[in-house]
């Protein structure tokens, strides 16, 4: 059986740009190109997300306003603790 009469073989990948990235062994890459030029292993770095994405904002459990309306809630707990500690014991209030 002869390569081109393999279904594969007339697969439009034949035709595609190819990555030309330096492999290790020194050859040039010969994955199929994507629009950047590269293959998906050789892409380059991300770019990050999209401008304005608020993917990485889950909860706001780690927002300054967050963190400091905790502390503000410890402190009044605090507060509160020792006005009723200071309320049930008897004698003089200091």
């Amino acid at each position: 059986m002869k390569t081109e009469d393999l279904p594969h073989a007339k697969a439009p990948l034949n035709g595609a740009a190819r990555c030309g990235a330096k492999t290790r062994s020194g050859e040039p890459c010969k994955n199929p190109a994507m629009p950047n030029g590269r293959c998906r292993m050789h892409g380059g770095k991300s770019t990050g997300p999209p401008k304005g994405s608020q993917n990485a904002l889950k909860h706001g459990l780690y927002t300054q306003a967050a963190i400091k309306e905790r502390r503000q809630i410890r402190e009044l707990i605090k507060d509160s603790r020792e006005f009723i500690t200071c309320q049930s014991t008897p004698g003089p209030m200091p």
